[in-house]
């Protein structure tokens, strides 16, 4: 088998260096092009932030111009992370025309919860399941939630592949990070998580209660791209909108900063599942923002420049060329609201139960997502 490998970005290349490590050992043709830029890359007019990974003789066999670079074989599979999106759309439909290649997609998500943007948003993703032979995903749970959303792509539960490796973080990572976020040695580290949506200003209020905590150091983990975002930059440039707090703007920083911070602090999300895994004393705010009630209203997604990325009527509209609201609305109709409630509570009834929460998220927890996979693919 003649495996492609490509990430975009620090967060791609999190999901998917598992797999790379994976298919080297167990013998696989490889050819992985990776960046760990945390903004995303072009692999043509960016080449230079890409690295090439490969276990076979670099010679000219295929050029793909969507990568800008000779291959050493013909592909028989290739593994992204997204697929609605350039650089990568055009990297899938390449492979999958002009090579004839399968293609799998590792889905970065947990996809735990469902509302009104998850409906949307399988909505979408719904228009390029034909280019993408195989979802991966994490859970049975996930599975259930994906096609209670109305997904119609072939998924696989297989766990999460971007905890296999990057828990190991080396010793001497781990002394660098406490010199550049000058970590206290006697004092103990809350590491606190964003939110993009329609509670993101709710949310940083009660945030701002640990950042005003003289007893505590605290450090903030950004949604992948969120400091980037001209929606979120201002809240961290000229200066940190949390004074007291340092935000951690390398993606490749997150997995030592783990490791550090005793406690974790957000709401009910996939970045939960890591704090988890590391047993961290995690801290959840998920109902003091009465997220379950909060999940079946649907009414944030028709708000003009509302305060998160979804809170936006005409990005919807525009996406999927709607020219009415009640299109719109017909994909978010009552009886659906009431089918995620049932599922959603799995979730909710079981805020203080880890091991059931690491189910949900993980049918597996055992660090071999990146195997199954693979075993996957050559069957």
């Amino acid at each position: 088998m003649n495996l492609v490998i490509f990430a975009s970005d620090a967060k791609a290349l999190s999901s998917l260096n598992g797999l790379i490590h994976a298919a080297n050992s167990m013998g696989i043709k490889l050819f992985a092009m990776i960046t760990q830029s945390t903004q995303l890359k072009h692999p043509v007019y960016q080449q230079g932030d890409f690295q090439i990974l490969s276990n076979v003789e670099r010679k000219s066999v295929v050029k793909s111009d969507s990568l800008g670079v000779d291959l050493p074989f013909k592909p028989d599979w290739l593994i992204v992370n997204r697929e609605r999106w350039d650089p990568e759309l055009s990297v899938i439909k390449e492979f999958k025309l002009k090579f004839g290649c399968k293609v799998g997609l590792v889905e970065p998500n947990a996809w735990i919860l469902n509302g009104a943007e998850s409906r949307l948003e399988t909505y979408s993703k719904n228009r390029f399941t034909d280019l993408i032979d195989i979802f991966f995903i994490g859970s049975q749970h996930g599975i259930d939630q994906q096609r209670l959303a109305g997904f119609t792509g072939n998924l696989v539960a297989v766990g999460n592949p971007k905890y296999d490796s990057n828990f190991k973080v080396e010793v001497n990572q781990i002394g660098y990070l406490k010199q550049q976020y000058q970590v206290k040695k006697d004092t103990n580290k809350y590491l606190l998580f964003s939110l993009v949506n329609s509670h993101r200003v709710k949310l940083n209020k009660i945030l701002s209660t640990y950042d005003s905590n003289p007893n505590i150091q605290t450090f903030y983990k950004p949604y992948p791209g969120e400091p980037f975002e001209a929606k979120f930059s201002k809240d961290f440039h000229p200066s940190f909108f949390l004074p007291n707090t340092k935000p951690i703007l390398d993606e490749k920083h997150i997995w030592g900063m783990f490791e550090i911070c005793d406690t974790h602090v957000g709401t009910m999300s996939s970045i939960v599942h890591a704090s988890l895994l590391k047993g961290k004393k995690y801290i959840d705010h998920s109902l003091d923002l009465n997220l379950p009630e909060e999940y079946l209203d649907f009414s944030n997604v028709f708000q003009e420049r509302g305060p998160g990325l979804e809170n936006n009527k005409a990005m919807w509209m525009r996406s999927f060329g709607f020219t009415n609201e009640s299109q719109l609305r017909a994909l978010l109709p009552d009886k659906y609201k009431s089918k995620i409630e049932k599922l959603n509570n799995k979730v909710w009834d079981n805020l203080d139960n880890p091991e059931v929460l690491l189910k949900l998220f993980d049918d597996y927890n055992d660090g071999n997502a990146s195997k199954r996979i693979i075993n996957e693919l050559q069957k």
